[in-house]
């Protein structure tokens, strides 16, 4: 979880972000409509949303600036200033506003954070990196050695529990070469429902096993409240 408040922002039509947004220097800026009371300078998660077209974004940025309702009948909200590394994610919003064919992947199932040794190879050079999340519909791989969109790779998966791992087929679907973490977003390609079943058990595993690790400390926390 990110502890930050969420601010939701939602487009029925795209090209109204347009009215909204505003460049600071090498940051953007974005107005968005909302009574939530907060505080300058808080860090905050926004989640970015075009209905009609079932796409979603998510940038952390800060409060910079607060408006009340007016005379002028003008709607009470936020200005959000978005930090320099969070320019790929937001430049992906303007081309999905501008109409741009982006190329992404389909994050509508489970989506789990872990950390776990990943191989892949392209042009037959093997490398060992960290993933930093997976899906079942790809991963997110943390490196300096980043590859260009379109690029096949093959990946070798090895989750905590796994003897052997998994032996997958992917592409890169998109590059994140400033900020931290720097990687990939690798998109899986199945070569059979039964290695696409095998991901999905592999991302099950690991939310049941986060899922009994917060209860159990849960349970650890409420225990030490009871002798105190």
């Amino acid at each position: 979880m990110t502890g930050k408040k969420t601010i939701n922002a939602r487009y029925g039509r795209k090209e109204n972000l347009l009215a909204d947004f505003t460049r600071n220097g090498p940051r953007g800026v974005l107005f968005i409509e909302t009574g939530r009371r907060l505080e300058l300078a808080e860090q905050v998660l926004v989640v970015i949303e075009f209905p009609a077209d079932k796409r979603s974004f998510r940038l952390h940025g800060k409060v910079i600036a607060r408006r009340r309702s007016s005379r002028e009948s003008l709607p009470p909200g936020t200005h959000v200033e978005f930090p320099a590394d969070e320019n790929h994610t937001l430049q992906l919003v303007l081309d999905c506003v501008e109409g741009k064919e982006i190329d992404f992947i389909d994050r509508r199932g489970k989506r789990m954070s872990c950390s776990f040794v990943v191989s892949y190879r392209s042009d037959e050079d093997f490398v060992r990196e960290f993933a930093e999340d997976i899906g079942e519909g790809g991963t997110f791989i943390r490196t300096e050695n980043i590859f260009a969109v379109g690029t096949e790779v093959e990946c070798r998966l090895k989750p905590p529990g796994y003897l052997m791992g998994l032996k997958l087929k992917g592409r890169v679907a998109w590059v994140k070469k400033t900020g931290r973490p720097k990687g990939m977003g690798v998109e899986f390609i199945f070569q059979s429902g039964r290695q696409r079943k095998k991901v999905r058990e592999v991302v099950e595993k690991l939310v049941s096993e986060q899922t009994r690790q917060v209860k159990e400390k849960m349970k650890e926390i409420r225990e030490a409240d009871r002798f105190r």
